[in-house]
């Protein structure tokens, strides 16, 4: 991938989430469109949202986003940052048009013009005209437009002509996501906004927010069981948001959550993928428990890596070296913990008790 927009629109699209054969819809929302019909429009919604991730990453120009080349700058330049927030603009564009939108029976959006630019101004969307046109392409046909444009005192009218039950599916899961401060919700399509009524969102509050995002049903199994058993063990925990995906963090004590300070364990949506990361500062009560351990664990504590720029400095305090099979290990735990892997089923007990064993 040569553009910034092309790595994160690529994210955008794995952030899909997949979703059951079946799901529950809220009664509520059968008075728009029937259980069949939302299940059918809320499928087909989905492969639209991965269509239009897959054109940008095929010719991100075309689509109206910023083509910053990924050898010219930086993971942290603001090229890149912007580029990441632009990933999100078709999302932004949906979501604007079902929550302004006026729902119809005959399955249009009926939107008053000036209501429109005042929410695209509010989420800086420029130019929704010539989105509009591009969502042709998908399906989507717009009426009202002057000359191709949005004029002010006027009303536009969206529909579907394929399948109107996609509209009934995007406008639910719009005003359902506003309604409840759920953005991420319907950039990620998540199905469980269908579970309650308009202004109630119920989902999220444990493990699922990271978990909704794995592909692999083992993955969603290990990361419950992981989840489980640091309740178990009387673990307090928050949620954040970060660049790759959500995250829930561990702490020991809630004293150390309010202060926001150094947490035991991340359980993280890398790119859709679990991965647990773990502090450990003294590998000395932890080596002769992690020796006996099977190979799968040893060898992710045989992997060693350079360091930050601290370590060059000679001013790090958070990196450990420690002996182990021989080998001469560093870990750097400046921005992270120092430990990261991608827990199996069987293994997830060994590193969670390598971590309470080596104390806080």
């Amino acid at each position: 991938m040569k553009y910034w927009i092309q790595r994160w629109s690529q994210l955008r699209k794995k952030e899909l989430i997949s979703y059951p054969d079946d799901f529950p819809i809220h009664n509520i929302y059968r008075t728009i469109d029937t259980q069949e019909g939302l299940m059918s429009g809320f499928r087909e919604l989905h492969e639209i949202f991965a269509r239009c991730y897959e054109d940008i990453l095929n010719d991100p120009a075309a689509m109206l986003l910023p083509v910053y080349d990924r050898n010219d700058y930086g993971y942290f330049s603001k090229e890149a940052r912007a580029s990441r927030e632009k990933s999100y603009q078709y999302a932004k564009v949906f979501y604007v048009l079902g929550y302004s939108g006026q729902w119809e029976q005959n399955g249009e959006l009926w939107i008053q013009a000036d209501q429109l630019k005042e929410q695209c101004k509010a989420l800086k969307i420029t130019n929704i005209d010539k989105f509009l046109k591009i969502l042709s392409n998908y399906g989507f046909m717009t009426e009202g437009l002057i000359n191709g444009k949005i004029k002010s005192n006027t009303d536009i009218r969206i529909s579907y002509p394929d399948n109107p039950h996609v509209m009934a599916a995007f406008y639910i899961l719009a005003v359902k996501s506003k309604n409840t401060n759920r953005f991420q919700d319907f950039c990620r399509l998540n199905y469980r906004l269908f579970a309650d009524d308009w202004n109630t969102a119920e989902h999220g509050g444990g493990i699922d927010a990271v978990s909704d995002l794995f592909h692999s049903e083992q993955e969603r199994e290990t990361a419950k069981k992981i989840h489980e058993e640091l309740i178990k063990r009387k673990y307090v925990y928050n949620f954040q948001e970060w660049n790759e995906g959500p995250k829930i963090r561990y702490y020991q004590k809630e004293g150390d959550r309010n202060r926001n300070t150094n947490a035991s364990f991340w359980l993280t949506s890398m790119d859709t993928e679990l991965i647990l990361y773990f502090r450990i500062s003294n590998m000395d009560q932890a080596i002769a428990y992690i020796q006996n351990a099977p190979q799968s664990v040893i060898r992710n504590f045989l992997v060693s890596d350079t360091g930050c720029a601290n370590r060059i400095s000679g001013k790090c305090k958070s990196g450990i070296s420690y002996q182990l099979d021989g080998k001469t290990i560093w870990r750097c735990g400046c921005c992270n913990p120092n430990f990261q892997v991608p827990p199996d089923m069987q293994d997830y007990l060994y590193y969670i008790n390598a971590v309470e064993l080596a104390g806080k």
